[in-house]
């Protein structure tokens, strides 16, 4: 019986970690808007500096989904998936971006209503 050397073992190759799309989609389109949200959220009572930070983290949470849509699309393309599966991701984005530039106009809106009711309520306390 003969030991193996270290010769007669093939060398292991550690590959990088490849990061998954779906993995992408769902941290850039969901966790990290909402923990932005959830971090620059006005707790307490309304103020102009609350409504503006409520503001800004709506436009970059959905900044970060627009753009994980788009690193989406670019894995799909450079690990040359399969037309049906190139298809559907650029479907996917389409609707991501579409969604997220609906959210950002909304947010826009939202935050000139917050600031006239800030404008109305110091308005009544004079």
């Amino acid at each position: 019986m003969t030991v193996p050397t270290d010769l007669d073992q093939a060398p292991t190759v550690s590959r990088p970690r490849r990061i998954s799309r779906g993995a992408v989609l769902v941290v850039g389109v969901f966790v990290l808007p909402f923990l932005l949200k959830v971090a620059l959220n006005s707790y307490g009572a309304l103020t102009v500096d609350g409504a503006l930070r409520m503001a800004f983290a709506t436009v970059a949470g959905q900044t970060i989904a627009i753009l994980s849509a788009i690193v989406a699309i670019v894995l799909t393309v450079t690990r040359r998936y399969a037309w049906p599966a190139t298809v559907a991701f650029v479907i996917i984005g389409i609707v991501i971006t579409q969604f997220a530039v609906g959210t950002i106009a909304s947010a826009g809106d939202l935050l000139l209503d917050r600031l006239d009711k800030i404008a109305e309520v110091d308005q009544l306390n004079r």
